[in-house]
């Protein structure tokens, strides 16, 4: 009988040594910050993920401004918002038929293309325009993107003012900015753009 419960006794003290055991080696296994490291740069290493999904997720606000790049003839109209520059031109306004051809649309990395204006330019404030997040303005301009020149740049609603007007309006649609950002560029628009079509294209144009 002694002998039995002195049996039980060792079993159970080598189990329990044994959990003991296996536990340290959890413990050691486990992953610990590098000493050179501080926990809070730890925390933002092992959680890098994490932190880029919630950045892409924050509202984003951008301005929206006219660029006037030129002068006379070589007078052009570009909308920049963001870090986004759009534009309807061509590729050589001398030799094009501007009361057939159509201008064709395109956009660029602000920071790319400003060193080519060469300074020559001005910059009219507008407004500003919002997004839920990095994907919703990806979309908008991707939107903006498949906006087509439907008239000869010599006709009414063909050159590159009509394009930022078009620009503006889709904009307003999809709630990105607001009526006074698009009435901003209209007192603009107004009032400048028979001046620009006689001195660009040749033609006596009204807004």
């Amino acid at each position: 009988m002694f002998f039995q419960n002195t049996s039980s006794c060792f079993v159970a003290l080598l189990y329990f040594g044994a959990t003991l055991l296996w536990a340290s080696i959890q413990v050691l296994a486990s992953p610990v910050p590098n000493p050179n490291v501080d926990i809070a740069q730890y925390e933002r290493r092992t959680d890098f993920s994490f932190a880029n999904s919630q950045l892409s997720k924050r509202a984003i606000e951008v301005n929206v401004d006219l660029v006037i790049g030129g002068e006379g003839k070589n007078e052009h109209w570009y909308l920049l918002i963001g870090p986004q520059l759009f534009q309807a031109g061509a590729r050589d306004f001398a030799t094009m038929d501007a009361t057939k051809s159509k201008l064709t649309t395109s956009s660029y990395n602000w920071d790319e293309v400003e060193s080519q204006l060469g300074g020559d330019y001005y910059i009219l404030p507008l407004g500003k325009a919002t997004y839920k997040d990095a994907d919703d303005q990806a979309k908008a301009f991707a939107k903006i993107r498949e906006i087509r020149m439907t008239k000869a740049a010599a006709k009414k609603g063909g050159n590159c003012m009509d394009y930022n007007m078009d620009v503006l309006k889709l904009e307003k649609k999809q709630r990105h900015i607001t009526q006074e950002v698009v009435d901003a560029y209209k007192l603009e628009y107004d009032d400048n753009y028979t001046r620009v079509s006689k001195a660009v294209w040749g033609v006596d144009l009204r807004p």
